[in-house]
């Protein structure tokens, strides 16, 4: 199982929980291998060019439909050389501050971003990724102009946030649970339909007055294009029972994430739809490809 982030981020952490059980179930050593770097393009790569014989397979998330909306040369192509078995899980995207920022509502956020085009400053973990878009997409929604500085990573976009060299972060709650029991940052806003029994007192982006802003970061498992469709077939029963299983559901529920097992077609849609929307917000935003 490659995983095209670094050993220890949220993503790495819920493809072992997977991994884990499938190894259980099917008595098969699943091992993960972590191919960082590229915003993921690296490993993705390296899962398209695999035999496509079902020993292997990638596990990719949100920045999978995002990073062929703003990179003019990627190596594969996301619709024809790779193929979805499953989508794994979500979790909710949060608006973020340093705890001592002068913003209290996610309101106040985007007044002074609406008033003040590019004076206020949004972090990320480079061009590309969650944060990235996810903020462009508000952005776009709603009128405010924000100043993107990209980081080399999620955990150092994090680190500036709570040193307060950023003026907001709009980032997972599972990339985010440590800093925000640390107190050095505060949540404004949550990007679901209800709060979250985790935060109960951050509100969601609709009860801010925020409409039409729904994103979550997802992660999935996606194999060759060319592996049988018996295969995925196979894979996918696989991962829909270990995503099931009470022990894979409390893990992932302590990340911040839920579980969302479901067929290789609806998993095939929604990435097509995730592209379509990616493609749309760059281009809004005047985004350049790189």
């Amino acid at each position: 199982m490659i995983v095209p982030f670094a050993v220890g981020g949220p993503n790495d952490v819920m493809a072992r929980v997977l991994a884990t059980r499938l190894n259980q179930d099917t008595g098969q050593p699943v091992i993960v291998d972590n191919k960082a770097g590229a915003g993921g393009v690296i490993g993705t790569d390296q899962v398209a060019k695999a035999a496509p014989d079902g020993y292997t397979i990638g596990f990719v998330s949100a920045p999978f439909t995002m990073v062929p909306a703003i990179q003019a040369k990627v190596p594969y192509d996301t619709l024809k050389d790779l193929v979805e078995v499953s989508k794994v899980a979500e979790s909710p995207m949060l608006m973020m501050v340093p705890a001592d920022s002068k913003f209290k509502t996610a309101g106040e956020v985007l007044d002074f971003a609406r008033k003040n085009p590019g004076k206020l400053t949004y972090g990320s973990g480079g061009s590309g990724s969650t944060p990235h878009l996810t903020t462009e997409l508000l952005g776009s929604v709603t009128g405010a102009k924000f100043l993107h500085v990209p980081y080399k990573g999620g955990g150092e976009s994090i680190r500036a946030l709570m040193g307060g060299e950023v003026d907001m972060l709009i980032d997972s709650i599972t990339s985010t649970a440590t800093p925000l029991a640390s107190g050095r940052v505060k949540a404004l806003a949550i990007g679901q339909a209800a709060r979250s029994p985790k935060l109960p007192n951050v509100p969601t982006f609709e009860e801010a007055g925020i409409k039409n802003f729904s994103v979550t970061h997802w992660v999935g498992v996606v194999a060759p294009a060319k592996t049988p469709p018996a295969v995925i077939a196979a894979l996918n029963a696989q991962i829909v029972k270990a995503l099931r299983a009470p022990e894979v559901v409390q893990k992932l529920s302590e990340l911040g994430a839920t579980p969302t097992p479901g067929t290789p077609e609806e998993f095939q849609k929604f990435v097509g739809d995730e592209l379509k929307r990616w493609q749309q917000v760059a281009k809004s935003s005047n985004i350049q490809t790189q």
